[in-house]
């Protein structure tokens, strides 16, 4: 289903309409709308076929809408969904996509406004789905999507009414509200453009400055409408129809200079999710002044009808202005540029019955709501670990008593249950978000890697990226738990020689190049090739169950990692190249001393070998394991702290201890 292009419109001719709309013999492209219609053998109306991105624009973990064909009977049920095309880089490299096929099985002898959710819930009267482990992001989206185009297409053909998705109230209060009040309650959407932004001139003049609102409750209508007039449209509306008001001042207009009866105003619609609403003349009230009290002087209102149950008044809408200005091609040659404001309303004035479905990232909070409280708790506790260092390091084997037990719970609770491993692919998306189009709903929609990159970034600006590394990887606590093992069985330990190491160290940058090259060409490819990194393999998809190059691929790091010191760690991991240039600015690293310069003693002891020559620790290499800054403080290792204790004890020569201490203490004095 990946393999194909995405189709750009709906053509039942060349897509499968009849597999999520069993019933239908034949399809017709609807004259109205962006669906098709099915009918039976004798031309009756069995259903409707709408494509996902027609209707909804919901961006899955790649940041990319799952293509899906969604099909809906007269009775408001979903008769079938299935997925033409989608980019999820979980289900092109690891999950078979029968897991995605199956999950969207699911969904056929719905109704479309039952409330659907993924993980639990624990609202009543509501349809609780298991996700696909490793894929949660992924099929949280696709809920979204099948049930939001099923939903809008209802809501399209006649049978479902918008505020029934998410039924709500309009509160009302007696006495109309003043201009100011309007603000501070947020009952306004604004909107204003200046003469330079519509190339009408270079001042920043107003060109067009609208307020609009949802004008039901009586406490905005009346604050914008005369009482009188007020009342006599409401008590024509329909149900399911809406008041909305929209006032302008400057030197534009949203009504446009060609504005006649029986025509639309093409200058000023409403949008919903991909819904527009354009309003016709039949639609429209002059709204000629306004009561509101302490409003600036507009120059233009109008009282607009929404028809049909198109607006839902609980969620946000858009209004788009659409301005214009002679552009001196022609006679009549004009310039059109479009501008839009949101709006939604306060809780002070529309309140909804019941709980809304939650946005793709919500769900994901409330799914793993426990789970991101102990990830949490451990973060602190490892930060903990490094903020009082002094109480860590200070007891001979404490601090390295704490880190086995950090990296036993990094790898078995974050990593083997919560399946929590950050990876270079976050990196490549936050690269591409902020080049292309930002989401905050992209990265929150995992909120156990949101935790972590939080975490991440703080460390490793304080401290370096060998906090999260050496600490809370849960790859790298594996590999480091694997490697002391084998050495606690007496097998062999293996480095390579400073020569080959000293090079090789730096292969990890040229991977993340290669990546983010290939990623910025193809997003795809990128994700393709990321999969050097063994992260999935371990913690999301069984290592056995991929294909014989993954599992080889696993398997050999796997294998070096009982012979070598963090092997994959060390030489390759491109999420550890992005955070060693993180760590080159770290504001606290491991404590040192002049004699250090020539001391030996740790240089010995580093597993990571970020130990210079000269005694100084490379920051993008150090693993933060604080074995250094145990040895700092312990008397019976470091030679300036043991010769001064010995030179104490020793009550003779106090002339020549006194030279010796003297010496001594310049040799402990912190670089």
């Amino acid at each position: 289903m990946s393999a194909v292009e995405p189709p750009t419109a709906l053509d039942c001719e060349a897509l499968p309409c009849a597999e999520v709309l069993p019933g239908a013999d034949g399809f017709q492209p609807a004259e109205d709308g962006k669906h098709w219609i099915g009918r039976d053998d004798e031309g009756n109306v069995v259903g409707w076929v709408a494509l996902s991105t027609d209707f909804v624009d919901i961006k899955a973990y790649s940041g990319k809408p799952l293509v899906t064909l969604v099909g809906l009977d007269p009775e408001g049920v979903i008769t079938g969904a299935k997925v033409i095309h989608h980019s999820e880089p979980i289900l092109l490299i690891g999950i078979p996509e029968s897991a995605l096929t199956d999950f969207v099985g699911h969904y056929a002898g719905k109704l479309a406004t039952q409330r659907i959710v993924v993980g639990r819930s624990r609202q009543p009267d509501t349809i609780a789905l298991d996700a696909i482990s490793g894929a949660t992001v992924t099929v949280l989206a696709q809920n979204h999507t099948i049930l939001e185009v099923a939903r809008t297409l209802g809501v399209e053909v006649g049978i479902i009414d918008a505020a029934s998705i998410v039924p709500g109230h309009f509160l009302a209060e007696t006495e109309p509200w003043s201009f100011d009040r309007m603000l501070d309650e947020g009952a306004f959407g604004h909107l204003t453009v200046t003469e330079r932004e519509m190339g009408v001139s270079e001042a920043n003049d107003v060109f067009i400055d609208l307020y609009f609102a949802i004008a039901d409750a009586p406490q905005v209508g009346r604050a914008l409408i005369r009482k009188g007039d007020y009342d006599y449209y409401m008590s024509r509306l329909e149900p399911g129809e809406h008041l909305v008001v929209v006032l302008g001042r400057g030197s534009g207009s949203f009504k446009g200079s060609g504005f006649v009866r029986g025509g639309v105003f093409d200058r000023v619609r409403l949008e919903q999710g991909l819904r527009e609403i354009v309003f016709r003349d039949t639609d429209y009230y002059n709204l000629s002044g306004t009561p509101l009290v302490g409003a600036p002087h507009f120059g233009e209102g109008a009282v607009f009808v929404v028809r049909g149950g198109v607006l839902d008044p609980g969620a946000r809408y858009d209004l788009v202005f659409l301005g214009s200005r002679y552009d001196r091609k022609g006679a009549f040659s004009r310039e059109f540029r479009e501008f839009r404001a949101s709006h939604t309303l306060p809780k002070s004035v529309y309140q909804l019955d019941g709980a809304a479905d939650l946005t793709v990232w919500q769900q994901a909070w409330v799914n793993r709501q426990a789970d991101a409280i102990v990830l949490t708790i451990f973060l602190l506790f490892v930060a903990g670990v490094f903020v009082a260092r002094r109480y860590t390091t200070g007891a001979p084997g404490r601090i390295e008593r704490i880190h086995v037990a950090v990296l036993v719970v990094s790898f078995l609770v974050v990593g083997v249950y919560m399946g929590a491993q950050p990876s270079v692919t976050q990196i490549l998306t936050f690269l591409g978000s902020v080049a292309g189009e930002w989401s905050w709903g992209l990265f929150l929609s995992e909120p156990l890697i949101f935790i972590s990159w939080i975490f991440i970034t703080v460390v490793s600006l304080i401290w370096g990226r060998g906090v999260f590394c050496g600490w809370v990887c849960p790859y790298g606590a594996m590999t480091e738990l694997l490697f002391k093992g084998s050495q606690k069985l007496g097998l062999p330990e293996y480095e390579l020689p400073e020569r080959w190491h000293s090079k090789l160290r730096y292969l990890r940058y040229v991977v993340l190049a290669v990546l983010m090259g290939a990623f910025f060409f193809d997003s795809i490819l990128g994700e393709r090739l990321a999969e050097v990194e063994p992260f999935k393999s371990t913690f999301l998809v069984p290592a056995w169950q991929r294909s014989a190059g993954f599992f080889g691929w696993w398997a050999l790091l796997l294998a070096a990692s009982l012979f070598t010191y963090r092997p994959f760690c060390r030489y390759i991991c491109p999420l550890g190249g992005g955070l060693s240039l993180f760590s080159s600015f770290r504001i606290s690293g491991p404590r040192r001393r002049r004699f250090c310069t020539n001391c030996k003693i740790c240089t010995r002891g580093c597993e990571s070998r970020a130990i210079r020559p000269d005694g100084v620790i490379d920051p993008r290499e150090c693993l933060s394991c604080l074995e250094c800054e145990a040895n700092y403080r312990d008397p019976g290792v470091c030679p300036p702290l043991l010769a001064v204790q010995r030179l104490e004890l020793d009550p003779a020569a106090a002339q020549a201890r006194r030279e010796k201490l003297a010496k001594l203490e310049h040799d402990l004095e912190r670089l």
